[in-house]
């Protein structure tokens, strides 16, 4: 027992330092961010993070999407979460991508003949483009944007 003690004192000791060093760390991170913006008044840093944030989360919900229903619907859960939490002037590039993701899910469930759940999701898709300001929403041009998503989904 008396051959442990140094060494449980050593554990002892390195885990406190380690936990201190953990703690500086984070105290020197918060100090840090908080300088990061030191330019802009509060409400304005808080806008450009919450917009950064935005369009990062954004960007990377893109890169996951494949040609699947359960893949588009899953980046449409994903996008509105995101919009919820974006600044307003974000809402229209947002609303794009989910009136396409739509437009995509309403033209593979057509092809697998599952036609009421692609009116419903040809619907999402009008109401959000003619929001936007789209003139021509009909079902022709729907089809062309979910075939041009598709074809340029499937070169990635």
């Amino acid at each position: 027992m008396k051959r442990a003690v140094p060494y449980i004192a050593l554990v002892v000791c390195v885990g406190s330092g380690y936990l201190g060093y953990l703690a500086a760390v984070k105290i020197v991170y918060q100090y840090k961010q908080s300088t990061w913006f030191s330019s802009l008044e509060k409400q304005e840093a808080e806008q450009l993070r919450k917009t950064g944030q935005a369009t990062l989360a954004f960007s990377l919900s893109t890169l996951s999407i494949q040609n699947t229903p359960l893949s588009i619907q899953n980046n449409v859960g994903s996008l509105a979460k995101i919009r919820s939490k974006a600044p307003q002037e974000l809402w229209p590039v947002l609303d794009l991508r989910l009136a396409k993701d739509y437009a995509m899910m309403a033209r593979l469930e057509q092809q697998a003949g599952e036609q009421g759940a692609a009116a419903e999701h040809q619907q999402s898709a009008k109401a959000l483009l003619r929001s936007l300001g789209w003139q021509d929403v009909s079902d022709k041009s729907m089809t062309d944007l979910a075939e041009g998503q598709l074809r340029s989904s499937l070169k990635r």
